[in-house]
């Protein structure tokens, strides 16, 4: 289950150095994600299962340093109940406080994991347009339902949204901006189009950094959240 980790991250949890936790394995098949070898099943195999207790003696190491833990993938909350087993383990053996990032296809488990304060931080990627999700190979139902839980939080969460034309720009911020209402905070971020990415033939393309300060202000000017600029 466990992939991946990274022991000191400064950009990863907003406001605290962080250990960081990298679950293997997707549901979606995002043209534009880089973390191909978390996603593509074959290359998901090549990646050896790190030990869990080992990372967790890590964490406790560290804790004198660090502030939190951040749980990212791939997508996190389809590994159910070992994820809310390891959430667990994070919470009680270290007492760190937890960020979660998601996809948001599984509210369910999100809702669980907040009911139960297993989690402090959420931050949700909107992918693209509610009606392009068909596109991801995902159903955009789910998301609508974690975006509420997410509006209950009192600001402990963000949405990320990354400029990737041609799946998210302006026509498809406009399509979002119902369901970004009532978020505390929204963080877009440009596309890295010297990356490898999911689908090899997805336009190597970015916006300019004035046409991302436009973004910026649209959103502004249409949201009372906070709009957050991230490199």
């Amino acid at each position: 289950m466990i992939k991946g980790f990274r022991g000191t991250s400064v950009v990863d949890y907003p406001g605290k150095i962080a250990s960081v936790i990298f679950l293997g394995g997707c549901n979606w098949r995002c043209p534009y994600c880089y973390n191909v070898d978390l996603v593509v099943p074959e290359r998901l195999k090549a990646l050896p299962d790190l030990n869990e207790d080992e990372i967790l003696s890590e964490i406790q190491r560290r804790k004198g340093f660090i502030k939190g833990v951040v749980v990212t993938g791939g997508e996190p909350t389809i590994w159910g109940r070992r994820l809310k087993t390891l959430v667990e383990r994070i919470k009680h053996e270290t007492g760190l406080a937890i960020k979660l990032d998601t996809n948001g296809s599984q509210p369910d488990m999100v809702a669980y994991l907040v009911e139960e304060a297993l989690v402090d931080y959420i931050a949700l990627d909107f992918k693209t347009a509610p009606s392009r999700y068909a596109e991801l190979s995902a159903d955009f139902d789910p998301v609508a339902r974690t975006l509420e839980i997410l509006r209950t939080l009192d600001g402990q969460a963000e949405v990320r949204i990354t400029l990737a034309p041609p799946l998210v720009g302006k026509k498809e911020l406009e399509e979002m901006l119902p369901w970004l209402e009532g978020l505390k905070r929204i963080a877009i971020q440009k596309f890295v189009p010297e990356v490898e990415t999911l689908e090899a033939t997805f336009p190597r393309r970015t916006f300019s950094p004035e046409e991302i300060l436009a973004f910026q202000s649209f959103l502004k000017k249409h949201l009372s959240a906070e709009i957050i600029l991230r490199s």
